[in-house]
């Protein structure tokens, strides 16, 4: 028995042994390989300049950009959260009618956007449409909540600016947009789906006419377009630089769903200042006009005009004793710099032509033929002449030129209703005595057009589209320049 459990414990022993020797010895090991991945710019710097080969020469390290913290610190404080509050009455009962009793109403948000704190005193930047139809303008900055002022809008370029009363604000600080550059890194500073202070990064894909291709229905020419993602709510809000320096104000994006797709856009930073500044001192802007129709330079337009390049903007007609016409310039020239800066495009003249006002005076280098001449112009307003409009100012969808016509019309200012007691008029501002369709009229530049056929005219463009296709006798109701009315007979055949 004995014998038995030492042979046992022998083979136990032997086949432990052996077991050991094979692991030891033997059998391959099986060892977890545990690989870093170094990215490539880490490994292009890594490998001695000798041991590269022409594909790792060639890897250029990538230019991260400056902290967007530092960016994203500077710029969140300094903008706000916008609901644009409108009154909700009940419907009045019976009883409430019988007893003269008033019905109750109550406040409710019916949208919501960004602004952007533009001064410490109280200044905010947001879209026209964040508070437009608004009875009551709400503001929540860091836990506070005020009433806000509206101050002006500027409804082509979607702008509006608000007032709110409260001291050392902190405000953003303002970039050129003119340094702005495609490829640029820039950051989306909003309150999308009503998150706060949320933001996103990207970078500049085009600017202005640029993109031209998925601009749609976007309402301005004179844009930043950004990848940075730019949702509901983003409206209003700030576009900053790399150092938190504002460079415009998000407005839109293009997408089929309502989010964001791709492609944000942002009204520039020099007209949104330019747009602050008159709002605040004259409560409207105060636009600049150069008398002139501009167009972007294409081989099918240098073909037709012979032009020898593709540089500068092509001026199609000039508006006659406009500003440009008052300095020299002809349909034909070509644009090539305002005050030194070069010009390539019809978005980037009419964005230096809308930070002006009426009376600044711009060095235009422009080339005739095969000659170069410079001129200054001083631009005008919408009334052609330098004068500071008042609150009653035109937009320009008031103002219609017509080739066809040869003539410019406009429609009266609130002043100019009042004082001639109309409800609506159209005024000829100007008409080419040497071509155009009204010269031929009894017209003369500063009539009033009242009436054609005993329908009021109030739209310019209407007005012109009418004469330009009517047949058969028409009847023109007009007060002259003179203050006299009069009804003009014609037959147009």
């Amino acid at each position: 028995m004995k014998k038995s459990i030492r042979l046992t414990l022998l083979a136990f022993i032997g086949g432990l042994s052996g077991a050991l020797v094979i692991q030891l010895f033997v059998a391959k090991p099986q060892v977890t390989e545990i690989i870093r991945e170094v990215p490539q710019v880490a490994e292009a710097n890594y490998y001695p300049s000798e041991e590269r080969d022409d594909r790792r020469s060639a890897a250029v390290p990538f230019d991260t950009p400056a902290d967007f913290r530092t960016a994203a610190e500077r710029s969140v404080h300094s903008v706000v959260y916008i609901k644009n509050m409108q009154r909700s009455r009940r419907s009045m009962s019976f009883r409430d009618w019988l007893y003269g009793r008033e019905t109750p109403s109550r406040e409710i948000a019916i949208g919501s956007g960004s602004g952007v704190i533009y001064s410490e005193d109280g200044y905010i930047i947001t879209n026209y449409h964040v508070i437009k139809d608004a009875d009551d303008i709400e503001v929540q900055h860091e836990k506070q909540t005020y009433r806000a002022e509206l101050v002006g809008t500027d409804p082509n370029m979607d702008i509006a600016v608000l007032k709110i009363d409260a001291k050392n604000l902190p405000a953003i600080d303002v970039a050129k947009s003119s340094n702005v550059r495609v490829g640029d890194w820039v950051l989306a500073v909003g309150n999308p789906f009503n998150l706060t202070s949320t933001v996103t990064a990207g970078i500049v894909s085009a600017i202005g006419s640029d993109a031209n291709a998925v601009r749609e229905n976007f309402p301005i020419e004179l844009y930043i377009q950004t990848d940075a993602a730019i949702n509901p709510g983003n409206s209003g809000g700030a576009l900053v630089n790399t150092n938190g320096d504002l460079v415009g104000i998000n407005t839109s994006i293009i997408s089929r769903t309502g989010s964001y797709a791709g492609y944000g856009f942002a009204v520039p930073s020099d007209v949104v200042v330019k747009i602050v500044e008159d709002l605040k001192k004259y409560k409207v802007v105060q636009m600049a006009y150069s008398g002139a129709e501009f167009a972007d330079i294409t081989s099918e337009l240098a073909d037709k005009e012979g032009l020898k390049s593709l540089e500068g903007v092509f001026i199609q007609s000039v508006k006659r004793n406009g500003a440009a016409d008052k300095a020299g310039l002809n349909s034909g020239d070509v644009i090539k710099s305002i005050n030194g800066r070069t010009i390539n495009s019809r978005t980037k003249l009419e964005e230096v032509i809308s930070a002006l006002s009426p009376g600044d005076k711009v060095e235009v280098g422009y080339t005739r033929g095969s000659s170069a001449y410079n001129t200054t112009v001083t631009m005008e307003n919408a009334l052609g002449n330098t004068d500071i409009l008042g609150a009653d100012a035109l937009n320009p969808d008031d103002i219609y030129f017509s080739d066809y016509l040869g003539a410019e019309m406009r429609s009266l200012t609130k002043s100019e209703l009042s004082e001639n007691d109309l409800r609506v008029g159209v005024k000829i501002t100007s008409i080419d005595k040497e071509r155009g369709f009204l010269r031929r009229l009894d017209l003369e530049e500063g009539d009033i057009i009242v009436a054609i056929n005993r329908r009021l005219a109030g739209d310019p463009e209407a007005v012109a589209n009418y004469l330009q296709r009517y047949y058969g006798r028409i009847y023109i109701d007009i007060i002259d320049n003179r203050g006299k009315e009069k009804t003009l007979t014609y037959t147009f055949q």
